[in-house]
């Protein structure tokens, strides 16, 4: 029986897994390949958060690797990461944190990057939960932040 909800959960968590690797590949195609940056841009547009996660960093001035189809800075940046953490992306929440924490293209304020912080240990502490915690746990995961 356990070995039945093992595979069970695996299986249906598969898919999930192979769509952000997907994703993450479209990312790093689309350093160099204007077709993959307009695929990545469509993702994110549909309110895709990972999506829109992965082209924010794909902006970001401190992650340069070899991108030759879009402008680095922050603007674009920040406007991904917001939508991506709109959407609950936790990882996009954190990369915020950072960014309010330091002062990377914003007015440095540790009071948003807190904010940021515990939003997304809030979506870690959902996304760990047992399943029968998570239901309740989603309901104490009240609001969110916009800029």
């Amino acid at each position: 029986m356990l070995r039945c909800v093992i595979l069970m959960l695996v299986g249906g968590l598969w898919p999930f897994a192979a769509l952000a690797q997907d994703l993450e590949s479209l990312r790093n195609r689309a350093e160099q390949d204007p077709a993959a940056l307009a695929r990545l841009q469509q993702a994110a547009s549909a309110r895709d958060a990972k999506a829109a996660f992965y082209l924010g960093t794909l902006y970001s001035p401190l992650i340069t690797r070899q991108e030759n189809t879009v402008v680095k800075g922050w603007p674009e940046t920040l406007h991904w990461y917001r939508q991506a953490a709109r959407l609950g992306c936790a990882r996009a929440d954190f990369d915020l944190g950072l960014v309010y924490e330091k002062g990377l293209g914003v007015a440095k304020n540790t009071q948003r990057a807190a904010v940021y912080f515990s939003r997304m240990a809030a979506i870690a502490r959902i996304k760990t939960a047992p399943p029968s915690s998570a239901s309740s746990a989603v309901g104490q995961h009240t609001g969110i932040h916009r800029d």
